[in-house]
């Protein structure tokens, strides 16, 4: 195809003809930018300059002029353009990547077809008891990916689940740590959440039952209060007892119980 069939022919034209009027010009703006400018000459200078500004101004009301002309013809010419050049390969484009897509896809519909069909004999072979789809991988399935190297991600990725979970069989918490890797697939993840939780079970568990201790300590004090066996009605009730008892308990406890005892103004040794 011959590529010179677009031809502007008249930019050489108007360019010769600014080549002439820059001579001009350029004489002009050598004449006034060599003018000596003192006071007085400084209103000669300013006509000067008005002059120039002028002849300027007259010139860009052409320039835009010619633009105009120059846009409108182009303005049609580009529709004439697309009509009979970009429209006929726009079309033969989408029709043609149309054709392609389809053919493209039911390619990749083969491919995954049998990528489905590896994984599912990979998964029974594995001896894998968890509900664990193939869409479960993400695995990207290109054109320009080889069966080969996807079919070997799948593999490793159910090895990797295989030997997984005969890990998690030898847990001692081995039925909350499968349930968390169902969701993870990560086994370390799975384990540490799993001894996590255990752990701020165990601390609330131990914040309760110190508390518990704390109070059946109370209890065991007004007791021994009361087994005292000096008659009631002889013992006023601002009298000042003396009371001994042994406790066994833990340190926590201890700390706890003379907290109680200050707070309330008892004395002990």
């Amino acid at each position: 195809m011959n590529n010179e069939l677009i031809v502007l022919e008249q930019l050489p034209v108007i360019r010769a003809k600014l080549e002439n009027i820059s001579k001009e010009i350029k004489e002009k703006v050598d004449n006034a930018t060599s003018l000596i400018v003192n006071e007085d000459t400084v209103k000669e200078v300013k006509q000067v300059r008005a002059n120039l500004t002028k002849e300027f101004n007259e010139l860009e009301t052409q320039r835009k002029q010619v633009k105009q002309a120059i846009m409108s013809k182009y303005d049609e010419f580009e529709d004439i353009y697309k009509e009979n050049v970009s429209n006929l390969y726009k079309q033969a484009d989408v029709e043609l990547k149309e054709k392609i897509d389809n053919v493209e896809n039911e390619l990749k519909v083969e491919k995954e077809l049998e990528l489905r069909e590896f994984y599912n004999q990979h998964y029974q072979a594995n001896n894998i008891y968890i509900t664990l789809p193939f869409e479960r991988m993400n695995l990207n399935i290109t054109l320009s990916a080889s069966m080969k190297s996807l079919k070997e991600q799948i593999k490793e990725f159910l090895e990797k689940v295989s030997s997984d979970l005969k890990l998690i069989e030898l847990e001692e918490y081995k039925d909350e740590i499968l349930f968390e890797y169902q969701n993870t697939l990560d086994f370390a993840k799975s384990k540490m959440t799993v001894i996590e939780r255990k752990k701020q079970l165990e601390e609330l568990k131990t914040r309760q039952l110190t508390q518990e201790e704390i109070d059946k300590a109370n209890e065991i004090i007004v007791e021994k209060v009361e087994e005292i066996t000096i008659p009631k009605e002889v013992i006023e009730e601002d009298e000042l007892l003396k009371v001994t008892f042994t406790l066994e308990t833990t340190k926590q406890n201890i700390i706890e119980l003379k907290k109680w005892l200050n707070e309330r103004g008892i004395k002990y040794e």
